[in-house]
This record gives structure tokens, C-alpha cells and sequence, in this order.
């Protein structure tokens, strides 16, 4: 067990439908302003339409115009967490909000996050593990055209693009777990070589494992690696009633076009 009192924590897992990009962000958002000493939760979850989301503080630039031209049928928002562009269309995100202080800090949690990821990709026969110190350092660009130390990768190439941010004594974590190639029209709108520059494309679960298993199948073998890598009790619930008031009053702010577009190049 990693950090200070892993092992004391008391999880919910939510398991949401699939929504749109400014409600999910408003949902994570919510569940890391109102997380509670010794309480932390878990959601998976998906988005309806596709959905361009762009980090915190990453200018909107011409790959991303070129894309949303180019793909009417796609939403764009800013996530509340940092990293890279990212097009959530044919795959699972996680979001994971706890108290900081329980993984003894937020470089820990990140790395005590993705390896629970780690251990729910073995529970479906995926052979994930973190990048060592020779992966590529991330550059300007989009969340899966390289990979950084501590994320996790399938042979080699990058299958999870993670992104953090603290949130007074708690924190959020993102995750995006690509199910099927859906990343190409953002690579290609970027001018990256699909083949990226480590020389392979992200790793899907289609690819690994020749298809994608069932939603439910998904998002057991997840709760069940997390509940394994991190310990402490795990539940499923819904949200609370201050939480979901509190994401209803954030959800005028994601759905912005002030908030999305506040950074342009």
C-alpha cells in the first residue's frame, strides 16, 4: 500500500452514462470540492457526443479548430485538470477525487492512481505497466501522441493519458482509457504521424485484446484492480444530494464558451 492512510479510506465507485463533456467535467468538479476527510470515490464513466477536452490551462490553437471543423458531431470543453488534448469518443475515463494528504502527496497519488489502473487492465488480460524514465517528456501538442514517465502503456505504447489537479485538500485525477482507435482525427489534425514519435500508435483494448469487452466487464475489472492497489472499504453509490447541487451551479461555467475558450493562440 502507498502514502500515509491508503488503507483508512472509504470509497464510492459512481458509474455514470454516457454525458455530455461540461456536465462530466461539472461532476468531477463537484466530487473534489466536497471530498471529505477519510472518503474518496471513484467514477467511470463516458461521453455523449465525442468530445473534445482540452486542459486547464492549454491554449485552444489551430490543431483544435481544425478538428472541430472537420468533425461537426464533436463537443469541445476545458477539463478543471491539466495535460493535453484529448477527443473522449470510443473509450472509459476514470476520475478519482480523495484527500491528498492519505497518498502521503500528489506525485505519490498519481502513481498510486495508474497502478491501480494497472491492476484493473490485468484483470482483462492487459499486460499494462508505467513508463520507465526513457519515456518521452510531453511537449506541446495532444495527450496521446507521446508518453511520459509514471503513465501507463501496453508493449510499449501509451493506452492511458492521465491529468491532475489539486482542489484545496483533495485532488482530481482524469484518466482516459482508449477502448478503440479514436484518437486519429487528432493526431492528424496536429500533423503528427499516427505512428507518433516513439514509432507506435496509442494501444487500444481492441487491439489487445481483440475486442472490447462489455461496459460492465470494464468497469468491474477496474473498481476491483483499484479496490486491490489501494485498499481501504469500496461501495457502490450515487452521488449525494450536495454534491449533485454543487455540479448543477459548475455546469453554467463548463458549458461557457468564456471558460472553454479563455486561452487561444
Amino acid at each position: 500500500m502507498t502514502g500515509g492512510n491508503l488503507g483508512r479510506l472509504s470509497w464510492r465507485i459512481l458509474v455514470d452514462g454516457p454525458l455530455p463533456g461540461a456536465a462530466n467535467m461539472a461532476r468531477d468538479h463537484a466530487l473534489a470540492e466536497l471530498a471529505g476527510h477519510g472518503e474518496a470515490v471513484l467514477r467511470l464513466y463516458r461521453w455523449s457526443p465525442a468530445t473534445l477536452s482540452l486542459g486547464r490551462n492549454e491554449p485552444l490553437g489551430e490543431i483544435h479548430r481544425r478538428l472541430l471543423a472537420s468533425r461537426l458531431d464533436v463537443g469541445v470543453v476545458r477539463r478543471p485538470t491539466g495535460g493535453r488534448a484529448v477527443l473522449h469518443d470510443r473509450e472509459l475515463t476514470y476520475g478519482v477525487a480523495a484527500p491528498v494528504g492519505a497518498f502521503g502527496g500528489l506525485r505519490a497519488a498519481y502513481r498510486a492512481i495508474n497502478r491501480a489502473v494497472v491492476e484493473g487492465l490485468g484483470r482483462l488480460g492487459v499486460a499494462a505497466e508505467l513508463a520507465g524514465p526513457g519515456a518521452l517528456p510531453p511537449g506541446a501538442g495532444v495527450c496521446f501522441a507521446d508518453s511520459a514517465e509514471g503513465e501507463v502503456v501496453a508493449g510499449g505504447r501509451k493506452l492511458v493519458g492521465s491529468a491532475q489537479r489539486r482542489i484545496g485538500d483533495a485532488f482530481l485525477q482524469h484518466g482516459s482509457l482508449l477502448l478503440d482507435d479514436d484518437q486519429g482525427a487528432l493526431l492528424a489534425s496536429a500533423g503528427e504521424d499516427p505512428q507518433g514519435e516513439a514509432g507506435a500508435d496509442p494501444a487500444t483494448l481492441a487491439d489487445l485484446l481483440g475486442a472490447v469487452p462489455p461496459w460492465p466487464v470494464l468497469t468491474t475489472a477496474l473498481a476491483d484492480g483499484f479496490a486491490a492497489a489501494l485498499g481501504g472499504s469500496w461501495r457502490r453509490a450515487a452521488m449525494t444530494p450536495a454534491e449533485v447541487a454543487l455540479s448543477d451551479r459548475l455546469l453554467a461555467s463548463y458549458d461557457s464558451r468564456e471558460w472553454t475558450r479563455r486561452r487561444e493562440e
